[in-house]
Order: structure tokens, then C-alpha cells, then sequence
């Protein structure tokens, strides 16, 4: 079965567009910072996409091509408590955000300070190689409901053709389960869980240009809302204890969970350390085109922060920026 976010070949290096502040941090503390991307630049991309899937198996419920139309009352059931479970399901989502590509206008407009950032480039090809291959086969949508255990690498997809057509796969199929095998609740959450996954990885075709990947996280935990009567306090401290420890994944040690503010608001995080067994992480620098380091500066704190570069991989940003 054909994963939905197939991609023939993992960059050999990834580009993270930054702030100098976010900079220094990284080459000081040697780790990658994974945040809540409903609390980021980007957070209302799980809410697009879960509406373009909703929406595409909604236009095709009296489709004839479709067995759900055989159905329609079970079917229009069965999507209004999808819509209801999406609506309040809402679990953790942790991601990095990277480019395939160098010194692009858009990302450092977007992510790297209006053009006062840096660019650094790390070894996608080598590091982040088993998240990659992790990503290719959990992402085929064929039927696992539970969340991944793992770091996810892969591309975003700037289309929701192939994540809608799983969808209204996975819908009829459930629908032929509804009178036998299951409940329309049920069927509803199961569905919801297997299709939440992939969000983060997907975005609309206005921001192709980015040519953005993501390393992706998912802490096991409760997802909102948090009901008072209904609210486990015992299995909620059993899966926030597993957070508040080192973990290792893949070739990264990933630090207990913490919290930082933006904007007056409290931000869920998880670092990722990459000193060894992590190789060479760190590839490259670049300056960004209003930026105020110069390439010696720079070439002098990653070599006292213990991350050599040859003055070669050390860039200023070729981009005209007004």
C-alpha cells in the first residue's frame, strides 16, 4: 500500500531558518528545539487540513462511485461525529521546522527574523535517516490508531489530494464495519486517531515555496478537553511522568518536556540533543541578509561551542531584501 507522503529521496542536508537568540541556544546547548505547533507561526494548519478531509468526504457522500452512498443517513452520522471528534480532539504535536533549500526570500521572511536571522544546515541524510524511513512506513494510514512512538521526518505535502482520497478510503471502509462490528462513536474515534498523524504534514499550495520539511513528535498524552468529572488524574500523572524523562530516539537524546513563553502565552517543548553517538549535525551557516554577524564571529563561536566548520560552509545570504 502506497503511503500518502511518498518522497523518492531525503535531502542530504536541511536548512533551519532561525533568530540569532535561537541560534546561540542551538550551538550553545548543542540541541533542536521541538515545539507545539498549535502555539507556533503555523497553527492552524492541523485545522486546515482536518477541514479539506472533512469537507472532500462531505462533497462525495451521494457519490454513486462510493459505497457510503448506499447509506446516506449512516453516513452523514458517521461525519458529524467525526467533526465532533476532531472538534475536541487535540493532543500534543511537537514539531522542527527545516528547508530543502538555502537562502530562500520566503523562509526568511517567515521563520528567520525578517531577514535578521541565520540559516543553518544540518545532516538530514545521515541523522535523520530512520525518522525518515519511520515516517514512509507509518504514514500509509492502513489502520493503527495508536500514535507513533518515534521521531517522523519527511516532507510536507502542499496538496490534500492523496490524504483525501485515504480518507474517503478509510470512511467507506468503516462504513461497511457500522451495522456489524462497531458503533458510530466507535468507528468515529478510531478514524479520527488514525487520520491525526499526518496533519502536520500538510499545507496549503500558497506556501509550496517553502519547501519545507518537519521532524515531528508525539508525547503520549491526555488530549483536550479536560473534563472535571471525567478527568483521570492518575493516568494523566502516569503519562506525564514518561515526558518528564530523557529519552533516547534514534541517534538524539531528547530532553524532559519544558515550557517557554510567546506572546503571553505558555509553549510545550521538547529538545533534542545532538552530541554523539548524533554525528556531525551542524553543516552550515547562514548569515541572513540584514543581519549583523559577520563570518568570523561566527566561525569563532562554533568553534568554542566545540561544532567546527570550515570557513567554507560559513555563508553570507545572496538574497536581495528590502
Amino acid at each position: 500500500m502506497k503511503t500518502i507522503l511518498r518522497h523518492t529521496k531525503l535531502p542530504n542536508v536541511v536548512y533551519h531558518y532561525c533568530t540569532v537568540e535561537t541560534f546561540f541556544h542551538i550551538i550553545s546547548n548543542h540541541t533542536l528545539r521541538l515545539s507545539d505547533i498549535e502555539k507556533s507561526n503555523d497553527f492552524m494548519e492541523k485545522k486546515w487540513a482536518i477541514r479539506q478531509c472533512l469537507q472532500h468526504i462531505e462533497n462525495n457522500l451521494s457519490n454513486p462511485a462510493y459505497p457510503c452512498a448506499e447509506q446516506p443517513e449512516l453516513a452523514s452520522a458517521l461525519l458529524a461525529e467525526m467533526k465532533r471528534q476532531f472538534h475536541d480532539y487535540n493532543t500534543m504535536i511537537l514539531a522542527a521546522c527545516f528547508s530543502s533549500r538555502r537562502d530562500l526570500l520566503s523562509q526568511w521572511r517567515g521563520y528567520g527574523d525578517n531577514g535578521y536571522g541565520v540559516c543553518i544546515g544540518v545532516a538530514s541524510g545521515t541523522e535523520f535517516r530512520e525518522a525518515f524511513r519511520r515516517a514512509e512506513r507509518y504514514l500509509i494510514l492502513k489502520g493503527s490508531c495508536s500514535l507513533p512512538s518515534g521521531l517522523l521526518f519527511h516532507s510536507i505535502k502542499y496538496s490534500t489530494k492523496e490524504i483525501e482520497a485515504t480518507c474517503m478510503r478509510l470512511f467507506c471502509i468503516y462504513m461497511r464495519w457500522l451495522p456489524l462490528r462497531t458503533s458510530v462513536e466507535a468507528a468515529a474515534a478510531e478514524l479520527v486517531r488514525m487520520m491525526y498523524p499526518a496533519l502536520p504534514f500538510f499545507k496549503s499550495s500558497a506556501f509550496s515555496e517553502e519547501a519545507e520539511w518537519r521532524c515531528v513528535y508525539y508525547p503520549e498524552l491526555p488530549a483536550p478537553p479536560y473534563e472535571t468529572e471525567t478527568f483521570d488524574e492518575a493516568r494523566f500523572q502516569q503519562l506525564l511522568s514518561a515526558q518528564m524523562v530523557e529519552q533516547e530516539l534514534d541517534n538524539f537524546r531528547m530532553q524532559p518536556l519544558g515550557y517557554r513563553l510567546r506572546q503571553n502565552n505558555l509553549v510545550p517543548y521538547r529538545d533534542v540533543l545532538f552530541d554523539p553517538p548524533c554525528g556531525p549535525f551542524i553543516q552550515s551557516i547562514t548569515i541572513g541578509p540584514k543581519c549583523p554577524l559577520d563570518r568570523e564571529t561566527v566561525k569563532l563561536f562554533l568553534e568554542r561551542s566545540g561544532i567546527p566548520i570550515d570557513m567554507a560552509n560559513i555563508y553570507l545570504s545572496d538574497v536581495s531584501y528590502r
